[in-house]
C-alpha cells in the first residue's frame, strides 16, 4: 500500500490537477462582434393622394403650398326635409386663425375610408379634382370660437340638390389663406352635427357618419430630391444589401440614422415610421404593399434652433433580412399616419445628412470540435 502513494500522487499532478482557469483552453472560440455603415443601394421618392377620413382633426384652409377642404355626411333619412323648417350646420374648432368658409352641397357619392383629392371612392374620379359639388352657396361663417353655428339655406335647395345633401352630405371650402383644424367624427361629443327643425318646436340632431378632409399640395414638382410628409403623402424608398453580413450573424444593433429638412410643418413633434416592402417597388411606387404594420417609429422633435438627427432602431427588421434575404424589397420611410397633422420632410440623398445604416453584429462562438 505504502508503494502506491507516490505513484497515485504522480497521477494527481500530471493529470488530475490544472491550475489554469476553466475555459482557457477555448479563448479563440469566443463569439466575435463587427461594426460597419451601409449606405442605401438604392433610393427614390414618390408621392400619393391617399385617403384621410381616419383623421380626429380635419383640415381646411390654403395657404402657399397646401389647400384642403372638407366633407361631411349624415345619416339622414328620406323624409329628413319633408315639413323642415330651417337647418343648421354644427362645427367645433381645434384651433385656428380666423378665416372665411362656405358650405355647398356634394354631388357625388364617395367613402371614408377612400376619398381623396382625386378619388371618390377606390374606382370613382371626382368630375373635378377636389371634390364635386352643386354651385350653390347653402351657408357661410368664419372661424373665430371653439364653437360654430351656420345656418343653411333650405330655399336653396330643389329636390336634386336636397337629395345631393341627403346622400353626399356637404363640402366645406375656405374663403381665405389659412387653416382650421375641424373636429371629425373620431370623437361623438365633438363630432360635427346637423340641426334640423320642424314645426311644434321639434328638432332633430344628426352626429357626421362620415367625414374627411381632401388635401392637394402645389409644390409636387419643386426641384429634385427625396420626401416624406402627411396630408399629401410623400415617401422615401430605401434598399440596402446585406451580402457582407454573415446569414449567421446576430444583429445586436441597427440604426437608421439621417437628417431630415424640416420643409413644412403644423406641429412641432412629427412622427416617421418605416414600413417594410412585401414586394419589389413598382416604377411609380403607387401600387407597392407594405406590412400593415411600422417596423419601427420616431417621434421627432423639430428643433427651431438647428437641425436634429433622426435614428430610426432597425435591428428587428435587418435581422429578418439577413435570415430571409430573398425577402428583403426595401423600406419606406413614411408620415405616420399619414393622415395625421400636414407636415414634409426632404431626405438628402448623398452627403452627411443622407440615410446611412450603422449596424453592430455579433457572431456565434465556433464549434470546439473544428
Amino acid at each position: 500500500m505504502t508503494a502506491a502513494r507516490p505513484l497515485l500522487a504522480l497521477v494527481l499532478v500530471f493529470v488530475g490537477c490544472n491550475e489554469f482557469p476553466v475555459g482557457s483552453d477555448q479563448l479563440d472560440r469566443i463569439p466575435y462582434a463587427d461594426s460597419v455603415t451601409l449606405l442605401p443601394d438604392t433610393i427614390a421618392g414618390y408621392s400619393k393622394y391617399v385617403a384621410l377620413g381616419a383623421a380626429d382633426q380635419m383640415y381646411l384652409g390654403e395657404d402657399a403650398e397646401y389647400r384642403a377642404r372638407v366633407l361631411v355626411r349624415f345619416p339622414l333619412p328620406d323624409t329628413a326635409f319633408d315639413s323642415a323648417q330651417s337647418m343648421q350646420l354644427v362645427l367645433q374648432r381645434a384651433d385656428s386663425v380666423p378665416m372665411s368658409f362656405v358650405v355647398r352641397p356634394c354631388s357625388t357619392n364617395w367613402k371614408i375610408d377612400a376619398a381623396s383629392w382625386l378619388l371618390a371612392d377606390s374606382v370613382t374620379h371626382w368630375l373635378t379634382p377636389g371634390g364635386d359639388y352643386w354651385d350653390i352657396d347653402l351657408g357661410s361663417g368664419t372661424f373665430a370660437e371653439d364653437s360654430l353655428v351656420i345656418d343653411l339655406d333650405l330655399a336653396k335647395l330643389d329636390e336634386q340638390s336636397l337629395a345631393a345633401v341627403r346622400q353626399n352630405g356637404v363640402l366645406i371650402f375656405p374663403g381665405d389663406t389659412g387653416f382650421a383644424a375641424i373636429q371629425s367624427g373620431y370623437s361623438e361629443a365633438v363630432a360635427p352635427r346637423l340641426r334640423i327643425d320642424y314645426p311644434d318646436d321639434v328638432q332633430l340632431v344628426y352626429n357626421s357618419v362620415d367625414d374627411a378632409h381632401l388635401v392637394d399640395t402645389f409644390e409636387l414638382g419643386r426641384g429634385a430630391g427625396f420626401r416624406i410628409g402627411s396630408g399629401m403623402a410623400f415617401r422615401t424608398y430605401l434598399r440596402f444589401s446585406f451580402d457582407s453580413i454573415p446569414a449567421a450573424a446576430t444583429i445586436a444593433e441597427a440604426d437608421l440614422v439621417f437628417v431630415p429638412e424640416v420643409e413644412y410643418r403644423r406641429s412641432d413633434t412629427l412622427v416617421i415610421g418605416v414600413r417594410r416592402l412585401l414586394e419589389p417597388l413598382s416604377g411609380s411606387g403607387r401600387y407597392a404593399r407594405f406590412g400593415a404594420l411600422p417596423e419601427a417609429m420616431l417621434s421627432y422633435i423639430v428643433d427651431p434652433d438647428s437641425d436634429s438627427t433622426a435614428i430610426l432602431d432597425l435591428r428587428e427588421l435587418v435581422q429578418f433580412w439577413t435570415a430571409n434575404p430573398d425577402s428583403n424589397f426595401g423600406l419606406l420611410l413614411v408620415a405616420e399616419p399619414e393622415y395625421s397633422l400636414m407636415f414634409r420632410l426632404g431626405v438628402d440623398r448623398v452627403g452627411p445628412a443622407a440615410p446611412k445604416l450603422k449596424l453592430l453584429y455579433v457572431m456565434p462562438p465556433e464549434d470546439r470540435f473544428h
